[in-house]
């Protein structure tokens, strides 16, 4: 239920806009399944001739605005391409389609006026569909004839008619790219890289940020997502800019970010999700964004999320549950952001793209919010406060999404770019590119480097995880305590580190050389382990070494640090191990290179 004092009622889509000419595509399942998981977007399901040339030509060209796709299925009757489904093994005879003649022609009417539609249909099917004449101009009907690679070719060519443009960011062109941006938090490196063994004396010493060390040409990701809430953190490259209050200050030019890359503006919502009220207006926001030279900015969001950490009295953080109605007045204040945002860049001729941020509960709240900022004149969303969602939830709001923008976007000539806050999830990547999602942001695999146990190194292929060699700081306040408790000296402490570093440093690949790295790391890195745990490390550390993956790796950092990069030690190695993650996820996962 969407809160009461709202421009609009919960709807899923606009009234009003049905007559307004869209286009519709209308498919009949096929027996070809893919082995999926769970509900998934129907079009995603199915995996016949005609959704291989569907799926090929959104994941090329874009959803085009107000293309309808309808697709009759065995089990579930007329359904939207992206309505979520499961798996299953039915065929559609003729008797059934006579049977949902009448609820499929329902469905017709309900879709309006239409510009064009085309029927990819086998006969069996053809039942169900009895009387489309008769709603839809019969000029504007085409059915597909012939055999299986002509029906191909007749649709391929009726794809290739509709207007097929999505809103764009600067330098990005047609908007049919699927944009990663790369979250930062002060996340550089202190170049030259040197290994303890080496003399730095002498040496200058700089800060290099990820598209300094891969270069501008091989960086990893489509642009940088630096949120204002580093102004009041204290950390990173805003928070060092922020004492020039008076004049615009070059945030590209004080980061060293190439021209190719975008720069994208957030509020940090999860920073200040504890406190009654974002830190900034809207007007405040927009200012900024203007300041510091930013290509996009997102409206000042307020996450409804149901508990929040605070002080109490005591100065003791503790839970707080929020009601239903404080979630509520947080989604709707973020709209009444947008609204006021939208206005003032309008006004002060801003030259960044403004990006309305959502928030909401549900997908219900989701999908009104979209109309009401598609109504503000929105051409760029952005859904916030997913993180903290499953994948099947979120993919049932994104798929609701682009039905309600589909809905929205007839007769217009370009459709909206959608962009998903802090969201990756690799085992839904797909789904999010045949959604329509424009871009995304995330620094998962940056962090799996330092964070995990078990994932902390990407395959070059990006084929499986490894775990990185322990090897901790002798000087760290912990493992000094730890090995005083083992009746081991500080100065035998560093002689076991020094050992791991060494024997690390001279593996080749031989036996010899396996064994040594292994009792010297496994009589170290243990040494934080409580007494009696099993050293769980042993068998990720065996792999790692058997498979040398650093070595099959092209990238800027493997090929400088070699076996140094699977080594769990301190942020010049940690950090570094992360932009190699990130740097497989882009061109392996998302880009396929």
């Amino acid at each position: 239920m969407v809160e009461s004092g709202s421009k609009h009622t919960a709807r899923t889509e606009a009234p009003s806009l049905i007559r307004r000419a869209g286009y519709l595509l209308v498919l009949g399942c096929s027996s070809r399944k893919r082995q999926v998981k769970g509900r998934v977007p129907a079009l995603e399901l199915y995996d016949g001739v005609n959704f291989r040339v569907v799926r090929a030509f959104l994941n090329q060209h874009g959803w085009p605005p107000g293309l309808c796709i309808k697709i009759l299925s065995a089990k579930y009757g007329l359904i939207e391409a992206t309505d979520q489904v499961e798996h299953y093994d039915q065929r559609l005879d003729q008797a059934t389609a006579y049977n949902i003649n009448s609820k499929v022609m329902e469905s017709f009417a309900n879709f309006g006026e239409a510009a064009s539609v085309f029927v990819n249909l086998g006969k069996d099917y053809l039942p169900a569909i009895k009387g489309i004449e008769h709603l839809f101009d019969k000029k504007r009907i085409v059915h597909a004839v012939g055999g299986i690679g002509r029906k191909m070719a007749q649709m391929k060519q009726w794809l290739n008619s509709l207007p097929s443009k999505t809103a764009t960011l600067p330098g990005v062109g047609s908007g049919r790219h699927y944009l990663y941006f790369f979250p930062d938090w002060d996340d550089y490196v202190t170049e030259p890289f040197l290994h303890e063994t080496e003399n730095e004396s002498g040496l200058e010493k700089t800060k290099q940020y990820a598209h300094e060390v891969f270069g501008a040409d091989a960086t990893p990701y489509d642009g940088m997502l630096v949120s204002l809430a580093q102004l009041y953190t204290g950390k990173g490259a805003l928070s060092r800019l922020k004492a020039d209050t008076v004049k615009k200050t070059d945030l590209r030019k004080a980061m060293k970010i190439p021209e190719r890359l975008l720069l994208f503006g957030d509020c940090g919502a999860f920073s200040y999700a504890s406190k009654d009220k974002p830190p900034f207006t809207p007007e405040e926001a927009a200012s900024l964004y203007h300041r510091f030279g930013f290509d996009v900015g997102a409206s000042v969001d307020h996450i409804p999320l149901a508990e929040i950490v605070i002080k109490n009295d005591k100065g003791e953080l503790v839970r707080q549950v929020l009601t239903k109605s404080k979630r509520r007045c947080r989604m709707q204040l973020t709209a009444q952001n947008a609204e006021a945002f939208l206005a003032t860049c309008k006004r002060h001729r801003y030259k960044f793209v403004p990006v309305g941020v959502i928030q909401g509960l549900n997908t219900e709240s989701y999908v009104h919010y979209v109309h009401e900022y598609l109504d503000m004149g929105y051409q760029h969303i952005a859904l916030g406060g997913l993180v903290p969602k499953p994948d099947s939830e979120i993919l049932a709001i994104c798929s609701a999404v682009r039905q309600a923008i589909q809905n929205r976007t007839r007769i217009e000539k370009e459709n909206v770019w959608l962009h998903l806050f802090g969201i990756l999830r690799p085992m839904i990547q797909p789904s999010f590119r045949l959604l329509g999602v424009s871009s995304f942001d995330s620094a998962s695999y940056l962090r799996k480097a330092w964070l995990r146990s078990d994932q902390n190194y990407l395959a070059a292929d990006g084929s499986r995880w490894y775990s990185s060699i322990r090897v901790p700081l002798s000087s760290s306040k912990r493992l000094k305590e730890a090995a005083k408790e083992k009746n081991i000296s500080e100065e035998r402490l560093s002689e076991m580190e020094m050992r791991c570093l060494l024997a690390l440093n001279n593996f080749d690949g031989s036996h010899k050389a396996h064994l040594e790295v292994m009792e010297s790391v496994n009589n170290y890195g243990p040494l934080l382990q409580r007494r009696g745990e099993d050293n769980h490390f042993f068998e990720k550390y065996n792999q790692l070494l058997n498979d040398r993956p650093w070595e099959k790796c092209h990238c800027e950092v493997c090929r400088n640090l070699g076996i140094d990069i699977v080594v769990f030690r301190g942020a010049g190695r940690n950090k570094r191990r992360g932009f190699h993650n990130t740097w497989v996820l882009y061109n392996k996962i998302l880009r396929g290179h």
